[in-house]
């Protein structure tokens, strides 16, 4: 018989969400070898068997971010960090001080972050008013939301924007940059990728980090390994240097955590390439911890920005004819599914506002009748922000995965999208509790894009907002919401829900439920060790959990 490596004892072993608590587990060889009581582990015990008292803590299984973005994270470690302001003086007043604190001797390029959407309102920010505070080198300060940027005009005149001698680049297509009557540009652009601003590096001689540099991304993978997060899935992996990169720290013994990669389709003629890379990547850079078999795509935009699918015409629009932006239509959508299911590999979309939740769950559907009991593939519908009742019910007929980003749950882009949708429908948005109650698989991610965020990625603020509704950094006007609560106060999910979420859900969605998801003997011992009981304690305290230890495969990485 096999003996155990180590016996954890004496501690509330939540194995999983629709089981009891153990009070110990045997591990060999970083598996699970027993989970029980402390008599039946016992039984693994050997002469080199270390005996470890848990002191009654709570144990989970190692938590799994669903969708997050460490590359793009990493691209952001050279950027300018500001606080949040939204009054407009306030935040030019920030933009000078940061920039005079930050010369352009040491900061060539001036990318800060962040501004408000609600600050300028639908006609959005003007380069003029940025020259105003910062005109000594190009400058770019960034949305919110990350789905728009404000230039100045030195950044943008390096861009070629004028005289069309540039263009940017950007995951859903090329960089929309807004223009006044004259067709000047206003140095607002929608989708405009850092990537994009090659020009603004080539004339200035000068590079930032990829982001696939070892030191650029390690704190936000140690950041996430310190909380217990053991595997993350990317929101889409930017290059294959990335996947390089993931390889090799795995290769090399530092990853101690699963990455699941996913290949970028920017629209229906760019699958075929999307497939490529995927099998490409498979055969150079799979591991035991390191893969890839998703194909990403954006499906619309952002409320914030206007440019999400709506099944109603935006409120802002006199005329009603403006429902927003489709990346894709059904009818792609639909054979783009049937393709992936030939290959058996997985979808994974961007899905903000309800036309596109409905057009997308129209394309399952079609799909699935086409494919017939060849059917195969996980579909994953990301953000799914706003969704008609209709179609709530079709997440589990259709055997749908969402995926929810839980940090936003309080409020965090704020009312900007009022303007788009109307307050009686912003009213209604974030809200999966029917989903849930239909026997809908919803699993939870973090979804942060820069070092500025990054912070957020912490599961137990994700899961402290959408049990309560309040964000923590940027509370909604509580003159305005009841205790800052963001409507509808009756879509809080619970603790027991979210755990779920972040472990089962997550591993059955990403095909790693035979290793991770659960506390199982036969499973890799990956766990997490709570300083505070997660049920126990307030709802508001939740944030201030710090694990006392967290487990990857049998050793302890913290």
């Amino acid at each position: 018989m096999k003996k155990a490596d180590l016996i954890i004892y004496n501690g509330l072993v939540y194995t999983s969400y629709d089981t009891d608590y153990a009070e110990a587990a045997a591990i060999a060889d970083g598996s699970f070898l027993c989970v029980g009581t402390l008599a039946e582990c016992r039984i693994f015990q050997g002469g080199h068997t270390e005996m470890k008292d848990l002191g009654g803590r709570l144990v989970l299984p190692g938590l799994i971010d669903g969708h997050t973005h460490p590359i793009t994270i990493a691209k952001t470690i050279w950027h300018v960090r500001m606080p949040s302001v939204y009054e407009k003086d306030a935040l030019l007043q920030t933009i000078k001080e940061y920039a005079d604190a930050n010369p352009k001797e040491d900061v060539p390029y001036f990318y800060g972050e962040c501004y408000h959407a609600e600050t300028f309102g639908p006609k959005g920010p003007a380069k003029e008013l940025l020259d105003t505070v910062i005109s000594d080198r190009p400058a770019r300060i960034q949305d919110f939301t990350d789905h728009a940027c404000w230039y100045n005009s030195m950044a943008i005149d390096m861009l070629g924007v004028r005289d069309g001698s540039g263009k940017a680049g950007s995951p859903i297509g090329e960089a929309e940059f807004i223009r006044n009557a004259d067709g000047e540009p206003t140095g607002w652009a929608l989708e405009a990728s850092p990537d994009g601003d090659f020009g603004i590096y080539e004339k200035l001689g000068w590079y930032p980090p990829e982001g696939t540099e070892e030191e650029s991304v390690a704190p936000f993978l140690d950041s996430l390994k310190e909380k217990g997060v053991i595997c993350l899935m990317d929101g889409f992996t930017e290059n294959e240097n990335a996947m390089k990169l993931f390889y090799g720290l795995d290769k090399a013994g530092k990853l101690n955590m699963y990455y699941q990669g996913a290949s970028i389709m920017g629209n229906f003629r760019e699958l075929e390439d999307a497939i490529a890379r995927v099998r490409d990547w498979q055969a150079k850079y799979t591991t035991e911890h390191v893969g890839i078999n998703t194909v990403k795509c954006f499906v619309d935009g952002t409320n914030e920005m206007g440019d999400s699918a709506s099944l109603e015409a935006f409120q802002n629009d006199p005329a009603g004819e403006n429902y927003g932006f489709l990346n894709i239509t059904e009818e792609e959508l639909t054979k783009a599914m049937v393709r992936l299911n030939e290959e058996k590999i997985d979808l994974h979309l961007h899905i903000v506002c309800d036309r596109a939740f409905r057009i997308c769950c129209n394309a399952v559907e079609n799909a699935q009748k086409l494919c017939g009991e060849g059917w195969c593939i996980f579909v994953t519908f990301a953000h799914c922000e706003l969704i008609h009742p209709d179609d709530m019910k079709r997440v589990a007929e259709l055997g749908i995965f969402i995926d929810w980003t839980t940090h936003w749950a309080g409020g965090y882009f704020g009312e900007a999208a009022i303007e788009y949708l109307g307050r009686e429908r912003w009213d209604t948005m974030y809200d999966f509790t029917k989903i849930i109650a239909g026997g809908g698989m919803v699993g939870y991610s973090s979804d942060v894009f820069s070092y500025a965020e990054a912070n957020r990625a912490n599961p137990y603020i994700g899961i402290q907002t959408s049990a309560t509704r309040v964000d923590l950094e940027a509370p909604l006007d509580s003159k305005r919401f009841a205790g800052s609560v963001r409507p509808p106060a009756a879509a809080k999910l619970s603790v027991r829900e979210l755990i779920k979420g972040y472990t089962y859900n997550n591993a059955y969605r990403m095909r790693m439920l035979d290793k991770i998801g659960s506390i199982e003997a036969g499973k890799k011992a990956n766990l997490v060790v709570l300083d505070k009981n997660i049920f126990e304690i307030p709802l508001e305290k939740i944030h201030t959990i710090d694990p006392e230890a967290v487990m990857f495969e049998g050793k302890w990485i913290k």
